[in-house]
């Protein structure tokens, strides 16, 4: 039986409305200010940002799809479009990340004067935009993987946002305007290393690897554990969606315990759930055989 995740999917999007309207508001600050200040940075920073902007609309889609009832046709529902968004979000950092690091050594080799001050007072303001939308997400971002892709965005934003404060700060200071480019590489490099942890994350649960928290073996010999079961074959892990696991495979059990299998399997399931927190079991009983015997010791 698959668990409840409306309650904490509403929360996550209440907190994903209010990053929306911020980072909105940051796009149209830094953009206007990066074209009139001729900072790169600036204009990298708000490029991002709009990305983000992007990014939680098609979250909180995907929560709201996620929150449908399965269908005979969907049996799992709408959970999985948290995922593809995740990727679509990573994937999207990724190229975002490429065009900046790209257009800031073009700019290393053609310096245009930044307007510092103006800069520098825009950049405090997007800082401040958001630190208050990563401390927003950072909460929510734990639980779900759709909503951690937008908490790194604006981790991203707010490393940039650093980045740009400095760089303008040398220009008010020193006049020098190569920082500008260089801070705008920085960004670039940051927001890949963020993108690449989730993109890893999301194609592996696309794929159906056993989360990365999880040791099968370890698994297996919970299972066991338990009385009346000997073995234990054919095992599979996956998430559906995030902080949703599903577990598949085979037991073999005693002969004379064959009749309780349905509460041998129930002690099983409430295990698994209480050890490693995998709510979905499906578990098919088989007699203790001696090809039950072989197999299982070759094979989970």
């Amino acid at each position: 039986m698959l668990i409840d995740l409306s309650v904490p999917s509403r929360k996550a999007e209440r907190s994903l409305w209010i990053a929306l309207a911020i980072s909105s508001v940051i796009v149209a600050v830094e953009f206007t200010g990066g074209f009139l200040g001729q900072s790169l940075a600036l204009l990298s920073d708000s490029g991002h940002v709009l990305t983000d902007v992007l990014a939680i609309s098609v979250s909180i889609l995907t929560l709201r799809l996620g929150r449908m009832q399965h269908t005979a046709k969907r049996t799992f529902g709408y959970h999985r479009a948290e995922i593809f968004a995740a990727l679509v979000n990573g994937s999207t950092l990724i190229a975002v990340a490429l065009l900046i690091i790209y257009e800031a050594l073009l700019r290393l080799q053609q310096p245009t004067r930044v307007q510092g001050t103006l800069v520098l007072s825009l950049a405090l303001l997007g800082l401040l935009g958001n630190l208050t939308t990563t401390g927003l997400l950072a909460r929510t971002g734990k639980t779900s993987l759709n909503v951690r892709g937008v908490f790194l965005h604006a981790v991203g934003d707010t490393i940039s946002s650093i980045a740009v404060i400095v760089s303008s700060i040398v220009v008010v200071f020193t006049g020098y305007s190569g920082l500008d480019p260089i801070a705008a590489i920085l960004i670039g490099i940051l927001i890949m290393r963020s993108a690449y942890g989730l993109v890893r994350d999301s194609t592996n649960i696309l794929l159906e690897a056993t989360p990365r928290h999880l040791e099968l073996e370890s698994i297996a010999k919970t299972i066991r554990s338990v009385e009346g079961v000997k073995g234990v074959h054919d095992l599979h892990v996956w998430t559906i969606t995030s902080g949703l696991y599903a577990l598949s495979g085979h037991v073999t059990l005693d002969s004379d315990k064959i009749s309780q299998g349905s509460i041998i399997i129930e002690k099983v399931a409430k295990k698994l759930k209480e050890s490693f927190g995998i709510e979905h079991v499906t578990l098919q009983m088989e007699k203790e055989t001696l090809e039950n015997i072989q197999h299982e010791s070759s094979t989970l």
